[in-house]
């Protein structure tokens, strides 16, 4: 007798899963199971009515690095800072009031190098921790900066 213990698709057509089962009495984890592969068991999956977790598609990698376009247009359309200021910034580097603010709350001494970083830059790199601890300030957590280098990434 077989008896499932948990299930998960593992492709948006519902054609294979992974299962965790035993089989009188001695378990089996997390194998793959598809029509074709391990046949008598995806039919007792399917018999048994045992809830199948519906499959969830792996997040979208965060890109390392974004341009300085990129960042500017999405902080815009975050609302963060304005179209006006975006332009100002892409175009000559002219920081953002809000980054002005972040920048402030920094040690005296990093200050200057956060400004050069954000005014000169032509891409900004994820991993900075200048994103994080900026990022930080302005309200924003790793995952709102990771959304937000994955969605500069389409623009």
């Amino acid at each position: 007798m077989i008896a499932f213990t948990r299930a998960a698709y593992c492709n948006a057509e519902d054609s294979a899963a992974v299962v965790d089962f035993s089989r009188d009495g001695e378990a089996e984890i997390a194998i793959l199971i598809a029509p074709g592969h391990r046949d008598e068991i995806w039919q007792a999956l399917q018999i048994s009515g045992f809830p199948v977790e519906p499959f969830t598609p792996p997040p979208v990698p965060v890109p390392a690095s974004i341009s300085d376009r990129q960042f500017a247009q999405q902080l815009a359309v975050l609302g963060t800072i304005s179209e006006a200021e975006a332009l100002a910034w892409a175009a000559r580097g002219d920081l953002p009031a809000a980054l002005e603010v972040a920048i402030s709350a920094l040690p005296e001494g990093a200050r200057f190098n956060a400004r050069m970083l954000l005014a000169a830059a032509t891409a900004y790199e994820r991993s900075h921790p200048l994103v994080s601890e900026l990022g930080a300030v302005m309200g924003y957590d790793a995952e709102d900066l990771d959304q937000l280098w994955r969605a500069a990434a389409l623009l």
